[in-house]
C-alpha cells in the first residue's frame, strides 16, 4: 500500500520535481562559477574582502530558490488532491490515514533533501580549489538555511492546502510566513552554525501541523 502511495506521487508531480532540481542545481553551479570567475578578475586579496570583512557569501543568487521549489512541490502534490477531490478517496484506502499523509509528504520532503544534499556538494567541490576548508564551510553553512526553508515551505504548503476553512487558510498563510523568516534572518556566513541543530530538529516537526487539517478535512468543514 505504501510503495503504491510513493508511486502515485511520483506519476503525479515527477515531472516538476526534476524541473525544480535541475533549478537548483542551475543557480548552484551558476553560484560556484561566480565565486572562481571572482577570483581570477579580482584576485584572491579582493575575494577574501568580500567575504571576510564584509560578511558577502557571495551565493544570495540561491537564496529563494530553494524556497520557491519547496512551495511549488507543495503545490503540485497537494492542489490536484483537493481540486480534483482525490483525497476523499486516498483517505478511504486501508491505511490509517496519518500514514498515509505522512507517505505522501515523506516523499516530497525526500526529493527536496536529495537535491538540497546535491547542491551543497556541488557548491563544496566548486570553489574548495580556491578557498580554505574554514572558509568554504562557513559559505555552505550560510545556504543550508535557505534549503531548510525550502522543505518549511514544502510542509507549510501542504499544511495551508489541505486545509478547507478559508479563513484558516489565510491565519495559517500569516504565521507561515513569519515562521519561514527565520530562515532568513541573516545572510553573514556562519551566523546560523549555533543554531543548525534547532532548525534541523524543527523543520520536520512542521509536518505535525497537517494533522489539523487533516481533521478539518476528514469532519467536513467548510466556510
Amino acid at each position: 500500500m505504501l510503495k503504491a502511495i510513493f508511486y502515485k506521487e511520483l506519476i503525479k508531480s515527477r515531472w516538476y520535481y526534476l524541473a525544480a532540481g535541475i533549478v537548483m542545481l542551475v543557480f548552484t553551479i551558476y553560484a560556484g562559477i561566480y565565486i572562481n570567475r571572482l577570483s581570477d578578475l579580482a584576485g584572491m586579496q579582493r575575494l577574501w574582502e568580500y567575504i571576510l570583512l564584509k560578511n558577502d557569501s557571495l551565493i544570495t543568487i540561491i537564496k529563494y530558490v530553494p524556497l520557491i521549489a519547496g512551495i511549488g512541490g507543495g503545490v503540485a502534490q497537494f492542489v490536484p488532491e483537493m481540486y480534483r477531490k482525490c483525497l476523499k478517496l486516498t483517505l478511504h484506502l486501508p491505511c490509517n490515514n496519518i500514514t498515509l499523509i505522512a507517505m505522501m509528504l515523506l516523499f516530497g520532503t525526500s526529493i527536496l533533501i536529495f537535491f538540497s544534499i546535491i547542491c551543497c556538494l556541488v557548491l563544496y567541490f566548486s570553489i574548495i580549489k580556491i578557498l580554505p576548508y574554514e572558509i568554504v564551510i562557513r559559505i555552505i553553512s550560510t545556504a543550508i538555511p535557505w534549503f531548510l526553508a525550502g522543505i518549511a515551505g514544502y510542509l507549510f504548503t501542504a499544511w495551508i492546502v489541505l486545509q478547507p476553512v478559508w479563513k484558516k487558510r489565510i491565519f495559517q498563510s500569516i504565521l507561515a510566513v513569519l515562521a519561514i523568516k527565520i530562515y532568513y534572518i541573516t545572510d553573514t556566513p556562519g551566523a546560523y552554525i549555533p543554531s543548525f541543530w534547532w532548525l534541523i530538529i524543527a523543520t520536520p516537526l512542521i509536518c505535525l501541523l497537517t494533522i489539523l487539517s487533516l481533521n478539518d478535512f476528514k469532519e467536513g468543514r467548510q466556510d
